[in-house]
This record gives structure tokens, sequence and C-alpha cells, in this order.
């Protein structure tokens, strides 16, 4: 099941509510979750990318969730090669430096999604 922005929002809010509506005297609602999402986003991102180098990539921890790394991916140059399907001569295009985001289980999500494994999923027979 793929899980929308929308349920993503309402799960959120129950979580808030459950967790901080007593102490905090506050009834949390979906609208108010989306906000909270919808500002953590670009706080992370850039989080990330601030000290993003070659040789020492942004990193930065999510919680239990894990951790949301940024990889440098070096440039290349243009080559000629040979096409191995018609065994012709051609040029491979150069392509930019880019920066790729990667995210990292942490050991908790790895030993959640294990117990929900043997848990739900029966083995083949």
């Amino acid at each position: 099941m793929t899980v929308t922005k929308t349920q993503l929002a309402q799960a959120y809010a129950e979580a808030l509510n459950k967790g901080l509506a007593d102490e905090w005297e506050y009834e949390f609602s979906r609208k108010d979750a989306n906000k909270f999402l919808d500002l953590l986003w670009p706080v992370v991102a850039e989080l990330a990318l601030k000290d993003t180098k070659q040789t020492a990539p942004g990193s930065v921890p999510l919680g239990n969730l894990g951790r949301l790394k940024m990889n440098y991916k070096a440039p290349t140059k243009a080559r000629k090669g040979t096409n191995p399907f018609t065994g012709e001569p051609t040029t491979f295009k150069a392509k930019p430096a880019t920066v790729q985001p990667r995210l990292t289980a942490s050991k908790t999500l790895k030993e959640d999604a294990m117990k929900y494994v043997k848990k739900n999923i029966k083995k083949a027979a």
C-alpha cells in the first residue's frame, strides 16, 4: 500500500495528539500536521545540502527512520566507445556533477521490518 500525503498527515496528527495534546493543551488537526510536514522537508533538505562537498557530503539524522545522506557524483567527460548491440562507434555525452540523496535505514527501522516479516509474511513452502 502506498501512503498518500493526506494519510501521512492524518497519522502524524494522531501521533501528535497522543504524545503532546495533553501537555500542550491543544488538539492537532490533519491541517496542522500537514503544515508541520511542509515546513519540515525544506529544513531537512537545506541541512543535508548545507556543506555538500566532493569529499564530505552532507548528512542529516532522522531519528528512528535513519539518516539522509547526500552523495556526490563526479562529472564525466565525453568519450568514444562502441555500441554493444550494433558494433558501431559512438560518442557518449559528458555528464555534469550531481548530488543524489540517499536514505540509510536505522537499526531500529531494520529490526521493526524484520519483526513485521516474521509476524505477517509466511515462509514459502
